[in-house]
């Protein structure tokens, strides 16, 4: 069983996550969106198996083109594929977070706690994560060859 949310488009609605200055929020974690979206679904499967939960597997992108979200269960597990680019991060992680939810079919109390658990999960790793440095070292190695050539690597 395949269920799947259509992107909604709204002319007012933008596509990039607005600068912010909060340190605790996800949108502050500087790297690539797949490394975040890595590290948001492994904060979110630890947490999701320590609740005895079914844990399902997270990809990007869905295999349909026009899809933010997909959850494909089947008998070996779940699978909860988001789509990442030209979104803000926020509704990557929000869509991750339904997904639990609906891999589990839990009761609306339930379902409430758990994302209030899992987001709380998700904003905390926003804070730990530590800036990096946009910085590139280069290393040039000379090697004198017979033809006194210079290689560069």
């Amino acid at each position: 069983m395949e269920i799947a949310t259509n992107k909604v488009s709204n002319p007012n609605f933008a596509s990039r996550a607005p600068t912010d200055n909060n340190p605790g929020s996800v949108s502050t974690i500087e790297s690539a969106p797949s490394v975040r979206f890595a590290i948001v679904a492994k904060t979110i499967t630890q947490v999701a198996a320590n609740c005895g939960l079914e844990v399902p597997g997270f990809k990007s992108p869905p295999r349909s083109g026009g899809i933010d979200r997909t959850v494909r269960r089947q008998s070996c597990g779940s699978i909860v594929a988001v789509r990442i680019k030209d979104r803000p991060f926020e509704a990557v992680i929000a869509d991750m977070i339904e997904g639990v939810v609906l891999c589990n079919s839990m009761s609306t109390e339930k379902a409430g706690k758990l994302r209030n658990l899992l987001w709380s999960a998700a904003m905390q790793i926003g804070r730990n994560q530590k800036p990096t440095s946009r910085v590139k070292r280069t290393v040039l190695v000379h090697h004198p060859t017979v033809d006194d050539n210079i290689e560069a690597a």
